[in-house]
């Protein structure tokens, strides 16, 4: 009986332990973009291949993410707007299917990659830029 048992219990654990992170993916999100993080460059437009970095613009951009809920945004070091944010499951204009998307004002962006040093976000419209920030 134990030779049963014993596969079972691990099969079950693996499955438990996998629904779990998956179920967590979308705090993980929310609670790793909390924090200060600096636009290092754009890639898109029209062409899909202009490059804006703040060097090239003379423009330095940071957005601070609070536990409230609220983001600040600061252009050359000026507060330039604060504004509720959220992340949520909805579906990308890309591919149409389910990402976390990140919005406040009034922008929607599709979280591409996260974590606690990286953030890229793509603009959720056409002849967008795909934005990198780093912390």
């Amino acid at each position: 009986m134990n030779k049963v048992y014993v596969p079972s219990l691990l099969i079950f654990l693996v499955a438990v332990l996998t629904f779990c992170s998956l179920k967590n993916d979308g705090n993980t999100k929310k609670f790793a973009i909390m924090g200060t993080w600096h636009w290092q460059e754009s890639i898109g437009g029209i062409t899909g291949k202009e490059i804006i970095t703040p060097q090239s613009t003379g423009v330095d951009k940071k957005l601070v993410f609070g536990a409230n809920k609220k983001v600040t945004v600061f252009t050359n070091d000026t507060e330039t707007g604060q504004y509720e944010y959220t992340i949520e499951l909805g579906n990308s204009i890309f591919d149409n299917k389910q990402h976390y998307l990140l919005t406040f004002n009034e922008m929607s962006y599709v979280i591409q990659y996260i974590d606690n040093k990286n953030l890229t976000i793509r603009d959720n419209f056409t002849d967008g830029y795909v934005l990198t920030y780093t912390k």
